[in-house]
């Protein structure tokens, strides 16, 4: 045990700890960003508990407990924050390790509470459901060819959509016609009819 705690305190002596810690948090931060900036996602890898919210609500309640962000936060943090007392101050390793602890945890802190707050900012856009177009007027945007498929136009939810439809009576539709959506064909697609 005495070994342990001997070998972690030359570790910590000679930085090498914190070190670690500090480029392992600054690499996963800037691969994280990469990938966030190419696939136009924010890649987040949960460890969480489930949990039931209560008897009363069929939905279950999700605590997410860490994050890569918050651990990628800490570590970062962690890490140039003990190099720092280390070198500019001169601290020994138990402050060091201390006020390194304390930094990483309020970092981890931080990041997970801008990560929250923005998925409340996060919008559905101008996505819809295909149901809520049934028994709408539309303009054929693009013509309906006999036994084919052309394309609609409609206003849902104060945004303009254009759908995939057929005609209800296999019936060639020009532009700009006016017709009404009868009934879902499949998710992308509607029936119309000639108004």
């Amino acid at each position: 045990m005495f070994y342990y705690i001997n070998y972690f305190n030359e570790l910590a002596k000679s930085g090498t700890v914190f070190w670690f810690c500090a480029l392992t948090g600054t690499g996963m931060f800037f691969i994280q960003f990469i990938i966030n900036i190419f696939s136009g996602t924010d890649q987040d890898f949960d460890i969480s508990d489930t949990t039931e919210a209560s008897s009363d609500s069929a939905d279950a309640r999700k605590f997410k407990w860490f994050s890569m962000q918050a651990i990628t936060g800490f570590l970062m943090m962690f890490g140039w924050t003990a190099i720092t007392c280390q070198n500019e101050f001169g601290f020994k390793n138990i402050p060091t390790i201390g006020i390194s602890i304390a930094s990483g945890i309020l970092a981890a802190l931080i990041i997970r509470s801008i990560f929250k707050y923005a998925k409340k900012l996060q919008s559905a856009g101008n996505s819809y459901r295909i149901e809520d177009a049934i028994g709408k007027e539309a303009y054929v945007y693009q013509s309906i060819p006999k036994d084919g498929i052309g394309k609609i136009s409609i206003s849902l939810q104060d945004f303009t959509h254009e759908i995939d439809a057929i005609s209800h009576n296999s019936e060639a539709l020009p532009s700009f016609t006016r017709v009404k959506i009868l009934e879902k064909k499949d998710d992308n697609t509607v029936v119309v009819t000639l108004l």
